[in-house]
């Protein structure tokens, strides 16, 4: 096998091995994933865990927003350089908290819309979302992960979690090599193919398993795999996402 062929082996394994310890911390030991990840072979990645919750339709001030986001953000040990912005719309107001630093950006937000209750009355719907992005360290994704769970469980929400893995390996992949690395990863995660997008821009596969709880629904079919690569020809590198249970950001 080519080197290229074996970095792209590596690393789609080390991506499906990482986003099941994510859901499922006891199926594989999370010293196996951050030894694989450690190795020279693969070129490292980015992890990132979005999380929502519902809080409740209480009515929050500004004020009490930037009281909250400061105390998540202290509960998560940021303490100090971060920012605090407010903005909105007809129908939304949203405060956000970003920390920008050298291993990570994390992204804290409140927002507030308007919507109708049960009754048809107004009301207002307070959702607490986080986006923490970690580079370079699979272990500390991992334990960001169940920290961040751990804090919506304490505030009374339900989390809601998203896990993204990304990396990349060098050169373009060719079809079949991209088919044969993709059923790898499906029969590593136990996971049948949903749909298939196939275009010059780039390959996006969804897929079921089992394993996973969480589940979206598209085109009334479950999916809690989602897998993407695309190639950035400037740099020769193709760059692999993998999340659970779908990408929520742009590829």
């Amino acid at each position: 096998m080519k080197t290229s062929g074996k970095i792209s082996l590596i690393a789609l394994v080390w991506l499906a091995v990482a986003a099941q310890l994510f859901i499922n911390q006891g199926i594989h030991r999370r010293g196996d994933v951050v030894e694989a990840f450690s190795s020279s072979e693969v070129i490292p990645v980015e992890a990132c865990v979005s999380v929502y919750g519902d809080f409740g339709d209480m009515t929050l001030t500004g004020e009490t927003k930037d009281i909250m986001l400061r105390n998540l953000a202290k509960k998560l040990g940021i303490t100090e350089g971060y920012e605090i912005t407010a903005s909105g719309g007809d129908s939304y107001q949203e405060s956000t908290l970003t920390k920008d630093g050298k291993y990570g950006r994390t992204v804290i937000q409140i927002v507030s819309m308007d919507v109708k209750n049960q009754d048809d009355e107004a009301a207002i719907q307070q959702t607490v979302l986080s986006d923490i992005t970690i580079y370079d360290d699979l272990a500390y994704a991992m334990e960001c992960k169940e920290q961040i769970e751990e804090i919506y469980h304490e505030i009374g929400m339900e989390p809601n979690v998203n896990i993204c893995l990304k990396g990349k390996v060098a050169g373009e992949l060719s079809a079949s090599r991209r088919q044969e690395l993709t059923g790898d990863i499906l029969e590593k995660l136990n996971a049948s193919v949903v749909q298939e997008i196939d275009n010059e821009n780039y390959y996006c596969l969804y897929g079921y398993t089992s394993q996973f709880e969480r589940v979206i629904y598209q085109n009334g079919k479950k999916i809690n795999v989602n897998l993407a690569i695309t190639y950035n020809e400037e740099e020769n590198m193709s760059y692999l996402r993998l999340a659970v249970p779908y990408i929520s950001q742009s590829f």
